[in-house]
């Protein structure tokens, strides 16, 4: 996330945000030399407490989830802090007296310690509670992003190894009856396992090596099938370098295989349509369905749940999915924005 990869720079940042608003509130009642010093070193001594109290005491609450101590020691590191600011103010009124800047209205009235030491723990405290909510919002940041890699690791590796075991079991049947062919089904199928491996060490990959992964698989299924099933495919790729998530379109199409409507008798069929231009991705199925019912398969569903989850995840609303189940056809239409 961009956020917390800046998250250091972004701290800086509003810590010489602040120096400056703090200048310009001096500066009117002094000189320019004398408001901007006085800013300087009333937040360099804000500077450790806030980070020690933000960065350390905070993160150890958290993590040992002992907020109502963390509530204690806010308190206590402020009321802290809070006393030095009066010691500078005390340094900069010795050195007006002592000529070393000149006579200002910023410090008049500024001799009785309690008043100074309110309005310096009310500043402790503004700057104390502003860090420590930035903090407390990039470590809930750091979570939820640790909370998605996961789910989507998980989600990685609840595919289906339905396609596994059909294509092993074909396989031994052809190095019975066609080496060649057995030979090179295997070596397509070598490549797929290959993708799927990389995919777990990789959050995105190339348009072209997935979609070249989809041939494979299809091409395999194509050799499973021989003249039983009639595959179509059309694939539109406008820029092969444009990065993806793997394995997100998988399911779609093995589910089209596995409940293709199969005998002599039914017209068997596979569309598939993928098109990529832009930053926007279209895949199309279509495939025929049995006019006999078949038994509700809970694996497939989960797939496509899983899917959904990873969508949900990796899009939230820049992905549109349609899916229209007819007796005798099984449509599918993913739109990605990328």
């Amino acid at each position: 996330m961009t956020l917390l990869k800046n998250y250091d720079r972004f701290v800086i940042l509003i810590w010489i945000f602040l120096t400056i608003v703090f200048g310009f509130r001096y500066i009117p009642d002094s000189s320019i030399l004398e408001g901007s010093l006085l800013a300087l070193c009333v937040m360099s001594c804000v500077y450790p407490f806030t980070t020690y109290l933000s960065k350390n005491l905070l993160q150890k609450a958290m993590r040992q989830k002992k907020m109502l101590l963390f509530v204690g020691q806010f308190f206590l590191v402020s009321a802290i802090s809070a006393v030095f600011i009066p010691a500078i103010l005390y340094g900069f009124l010795y050195l007006e007296e002592s000529g070393v800047f000149p006579p200002s209205e910023l410090l008049l009235g500024r001799s009785v310690f309690g008043i100074m030491y309110i309005n310096a723990l009310l500043v402790a405290l503004f700057v104390n509670f502003g860090f420590c909510g930035l903090r407390f919002y990039e470590e809930n940041m750091k979570l939820h992003e640790a909370l998605v890699e996961s789910q989507l690791q998980i989600l990685h590796q609840q595919i289906n190894p339905h396609f596994m075991f059909n294509v092993l079991n074909h396989i031994n049947i052809l190095m019975l009856e066609d080496i060649n062919l057995a030979s090179s089904l295997l070596i397509k199928y070598s490549k797929i396992l290959r993708h799927q491996l990389n995919s777990e060490k990789n959050r995105k990959v190339n348009i072209e090596q997935e979609v070249q992964f989809l041939k494979d698989f299809i091409d395999i299924e194509k050799v499973r099938w021989g003249n039983e099933l009639t595959i179509n495919c059309s694939w539109k790729v406008g820029d092969n370098d444009k990065e993806f998530p793997p394995l997100l379109l998988i399911t779609f199409i093995e589910n089209a295989f596995k409940h293709v409507s199969r005998g002599i008798s039914e017209r068997a069929y596979v569309n598939i349509d993928f098109e990529q231009v832009a930053n926007s991705i279209c895949l199309e199925i279509e495939n025929s369905k049995s006019n006999i019912q078949q038994e509700k398969d809970s694996v497939s569903g989960l797939g496509l749940e899983n899917i959904r989850k990873r969508l949900d995840i990796l899009y939230a609303d820049d992905y549109r999915l349609t899916i229209k189940d007819s007796e005798t056809t099984y449509y599918t239409k993913l739109v990605i924005k990328i």
